[in-house]
């Protein structure tokens, strides 16, 4: 670990929000000595069955830093990737990355934190600033901290505080996604998959897979996971129908597993039939219970607002084929963390923070509207607007 003071203007830090991007600041914080809170809306440890990530390079330095955690022992290693053509045929290039899942960086970051300081269950009702820093409202109680994080992700109720501007947009299209045990696939299937980052690109479409760590982060051949993500455009109103449940119940931007209303699965099953290379169809349909995510595109032109910070996507809401997500709450975390050690004073600190990870913000998010017109998923000035 690594040794630290802490600025003394600075003491007491709430989060708001205790998904990655709330929890990689919570333990970066708490290791440079500040009485830390975590307070998530949510209660208990979410199920580990959650999509996968590739590992980037500023996750993997958390994780061995803060955590103790070694990467490369919960990650599984691809070497190469693979590039499906409709016919089912494939080229492959080497290139080695690491691919990990949500479940297995949550319970790290987690464990590290003291069980006493994540507050789950309890909603944050109201955050205001104050000249020393800021109060968090909590069941009827009144919480004052030098520092506040706001890390409530995309759909964050304090965003508005610090960047009024900076409310996401649909940008036109879905990723529907799968997880698979290893053991559930075919044989021959999962062996022509092993060590490969896959894709298949069509018209106006990407569907892309790689194996991820199964139940309690093992990494051992057979008992890994298949994670996949396929982007399809949708409209308005067929994001509408896709994310009302099999219970007639309207989720607006997303499905969790298990709730994808029958006919809509039906059709997933038909789409995979017509326009899936063969691998990738047997994929879908050994998929029990797709989910789905609706791509957002969210940027702000500010991160800070006196001792309040936007982190994670509650800054920016960048898309999925950056792979950047989460590298990106854990960079805003890392940064958070390097300047307040080394600035003369907290607010000197926050300054120059909020200054790099605008810049940074900004890149990543323009990166993935790019990347998405690419695909002719998206109309790129609409996105960007």
């Amino acid at each position: 670990m690594l040794a630290v003071t802490a600025l003394p203007d600075i003491a007491t830090v709430g989060v708001v929000g205790g998904s990655l991007a709330g929890l990689f600041h919570a333990v970066a914080l708490t290791e440079l000595g500040l009485d830390v809170d975590v307070w998530e809306r949510a209660t208990g440890r979410p199920d580990d069955r959650g999509a996968g990530i590739v590992l980037q390079p500023g996750v993997a330095w958390f994780l061995n830093e803060f955590t103790g955690v070694d990467p490369e022992r919960v990650s599984v290693p691809v070497t190469h990737r693979q590039f499906f053509t409709k016919d089912g045929n494939s080229r492959v290039t080497p290139m080695r990355q690491r691919m990990i899942s949500w479940g297995t960086i949550y319970k790290a970051l987690r464990d590290t934190l003291p069980a006493e300081r994540y507050h789950d269950g309890q909603p944050v009702t109201a955050l205001t600033p104050t000249p020393a820093g800021a109060t968090i409202h909590v069941d009827g109680a009144a919480q004052p901290v030098d520092l506040a994080i706001i890390a409530d992700g995309s759909a964050s109720r304090f965003r508005a505080l610090v960047a009024p501007d900076g409310a996401p947009r649909y940008a036109g299209y879905v990723a529907y996604r799968g997880v698979i045990d290893e053991a559930d696939l075919p044989q021959e299937l999962a062996t022509s998959l092993g060590d490969r980052f896959s894709f298949y690109d069509g018209d106006r479409t990407q569907f892309l897979c790689y194996f991820i760590p199964g139940d309690f982060g093992t990494t051992i051949t057979g008992h890994c996971r298949m994670n996949w993500v396929w982007y399809v455009p949708a409209d308005a109103p067929e994001l509408k129908r896709i994310t009302t449940d099999r219970n007639g119940s309207a989720h607006g931007l997303s499905l969790p597993p298990g709730l994808l209303a029958p006919e809509v699965h039906a059709g997933l099953l038909a789409r995979a039939r017509s326009t899936l290379p063969e691998p990738l169809r047997q994929l879908v349909e050994h998929t029990g219970d797709p989910f789905l995510q609706a791509i957002l595109d969210g940027r702000v032109t500010r991160m800070r607002s006196g001792r309040m910070l936007l982190t994670g996507d509650a800054a920016f809401v960048v898309r999925p084929h950056t792979a950047a997500s989460t590298e990106k709450a854990a960079a805003d975390a890392i940064t958070l963390f390097h300047a307040l050690r080394q600035a003369p004073s907290a607010d000197a600190a926050l300054q120059a923070w909020e200054d790099l990870r605008l810049a940074a913000g900004t890149a990543i998010h323009s990166q993935g509207v790019s990347l998405g017109h690419r695909l002719g998923l998206s109309d790129l000035e609409t996105a960007a607007g």
